[in-house]
């Protein structure tokens, strides 16, 4: 995305003015928030801005999601809360940007810098003079932060940006009411970028150890993950693959990141829920290059991967750990580095070199689709199940779509679908905070208004966040929403309590939902709860969607029917968290 260069008529701005014009500059075009007393002036400066618009939102956590969901398309996102009481509400969506690795600027409009001076007993503070309590509860989930004076500002607010692209991480900005109207100079030139580089000698280590076992290896594989994507450095990946003639697998955190039919993608790597295949390759291969991977209970099947350590090659953003025969627990390490720079010196480095003999992940479902036997013609009898409902939506996405995907039923649901070329994945396969995709969508709908958003949300994770969807319709965005509605956390179910109350929620009457938040007429709502319906309302809820609407459907299924591979998954959190003669009611 291109951005254009910061021009302000005139020697002086206000501080508030400076922060906008900077967020501008980074391609910011809408800030997320919840207007507070506090934050105000700021907010009247903003609405004064000709390239930025306000969008607010029903709560600071749904403020946080919906920047979270719009930083992943655009590169960066703004979110503006009220001191205290808003910021700590949105503490988890910011956390869920950290852990995910999404850059959002957080901006908190605090009370006047001379109060905070005083320590005088303001509102929204526990009324103790003490004004660093909630810095210091953001302070573990942002990269950088300031409290920003009309001393400081422009320093200060250049550097906390500048923080945040280069590490892809959330930052905290504290503005308070009298310093916003302060007069600094005003920006010159575009904020000056960090272009990193690695340290020369660093890196040529690095290569004489690692291109010789590359090299050398009969069969070697390039395994990413989810910090690839947020670092841009796909296309880096692609073309060292092709050049190297070496496969690409993906951990399930992953997704989104390689088109899934390209013919070098091997497929998805998660221990022992792996394909067979995908499993036999990465386990047995003489060199596993790992790329930003970061390898936790969910993407591992409860850490079942076979990885050798004398035979992985863990390259993170700015480091490597390269393991070694003579002393496997004892990696040889190198710092000072840039993954993009060392993906492109391997690539010239051992270019040219044969296509390792595997079969693509594309060639494999194409395999199995001409195998399976053709399902049945004519109404089927009972509900509908997963088994029947996944396909379905599965043929339903289209290129350059924006999924955005809830962790549990939904996330699992698409395990075995190749998504079509172009499409952007949008999940928190890390943090799993129920109810974040469709705050999320309402951002990915601003970012890319051009794309077809598509949600996919269960219905306890709808309770936590559904006030948001009266702001995509008075916005008019118009993305297709599936609900599942299975009448509780049948994630959980498969975890302990399948029959417990706790995995009950109440029963909503969603069509009624989408009236009363919306004008009459402005949504569609349908109902898919037998397997004959699905061909026909889905076609319905196209055609809707194209003509300009939003559309949600209800999906009803069982409580106790999942995905194939919930269950396993279930039972997996399960054996990790609990002992096996505890007595816990299991599924």
């Amino acid at each position: 995305m291109s951005h254009t260069c910061t021009k302000v008529q005139g020697k002086t701005v206000s501080v508030g003015d400076y922060l906008w014009l900077r967020l501008q500059e980074l391609g910011v075009r809408q800030v997320f928030g919840v207007p507070g007393d506090f934050n105000l002036g700021m907010l009247e400066q903003l609405l004064k801005q000709p390239g930025l618009s306000w969008v607010g939102c029903c709560n600071e956590l749904n403020a946080a999601y919906a920047a979270d969901g719009y930083a992943r398309l655009r590169g960066i996102a703004a979110l503006a809360t009220a001191y205290g009481v808003g910021e700590l509400s949105a503490l988890n969506g910011l956390a869920g940007a950290y852990a995910e690795r999404v850059p959002v600027v957080a901006i908190t409009g605090a009370p006047p810098l001379s109060h905070m001076q005083r320590r005088s007993w303001m509102h929204h503070t526990l009324g103790d003079g003490e004004y660093g309590n909630t810095l210091a509860s953001i302070a573990p989930f942002t990269v950088a932060r300031a409290v920003l004076t009309q001393a400081n500002a422009p320093m200060e607010i250049d550097r906390v940006l500048r923080t945040c692209l280069r590490e892809r991480r959330p930052v905290y900005l504290q503005l308070p009411t009298d310093v916003c109207f302060q007069q600094v100079p005003a920006p010159e030139a575009p904020l000056e970028r960090e272009e990193a580089v690695s340290d020369r000698s660093s890196l040529r280590a690095l290569l004489e150890e690692l291109v010789p076992r590359l090299r050398g290896a009969r069969r070697s594989v390039l395994l990413v993950d989810s910090d690839v994507q947020r670092f841009g450095l796909g296309a880096q990946v692609v073309a060292l693959a092709e050049s190297a003639g070496m496969p690409i697998a993906s951990l399930s955190s992953g997704r989104g990141l390689i088109d899934e039919a390209h013919e070098a993608f091997l497929g998805f790597y998660g221990g022992r829920l792996s394909d067979p295949s995908v499993r036999e390759w990465v386990d047995g291969a003489d060199c596993v290059v790992g790329l930003a991977t970061r390898f936790m209970d969910l993407n591992t099947h409860s850490f079942t991967q076979r990885l050798e350590p004398s035979r992985f090659v863990d390259l993170q953003p700015t480091t490597a750990a390269l393991g070694r025969a003579d002393a496997p627990w004892l990696p040889s390490l190198h710092s000072g580095l840039v993954l993009g720079e060392v993906l492109d010196a391997l690539r010239e480095a051992v270019g040219g070199q044969k296509r390792q003999d595997f079969v693509p992940r594309s060639l494999r479902l194409r395999s199995q689709v001409a195998t399976r036997p053709a399902a049945p013609v004519g109404r089927s009898e009972g509900p509908l199940t997963h088994a029947q409902l996944w396909p379905a939506l599965s043929a339903l996405l289209e290129p350059e779509d924006v999924l955005v995907v809830e962790a549990g039923s939904p996330m699992v649901g698409f395990a075995s679908t190749q998504l079509p070329r172009g499409v952007s994945w949008v999940a928190q396969p890390l943090w799993c905070s129920i109810g974040y995709t469709l705050p999320a969508v309402l951002g990915t709908s601003l970012a890319a208004p051009e794309r077809r958003q598509v949600l996919f949300i269960g219905d306890g994770s709808f309770l936590m966040t559904a006030q948001e969807l009266s702001t995509l319709l008075h916005l008019k965005l118009k993305p297709l929403v599936f609900l599942i509605n299975n009448a509780g956390y049948t994630v959980e179910r498969l975890i302990v309590g399948p029959e417990s109350a706790y995995n009950d929620i109440p029963k909503w009457n969603y069509p009624a939902v989408c009236e009363a938040l919306g004008a009459t007429g402005q949504s569609l709502t349908l109902l898919i709860e037998k397997p004959e319906q699905l061909a026909s309302v889905l076609a319905e809820a196209v055609r809707a969607q194209r003509d300009g609407r939003l559309v949600f459907v209800e999906v009803r299924l069982a409580p106790l029917d999942a995905p194939a591979g919930l269950a396993q998954l279930g039972a997996s959190v399960y054996s990790l968290s609990y002992r096996e003669d505890n007595g816990l009611p299991r599924f």
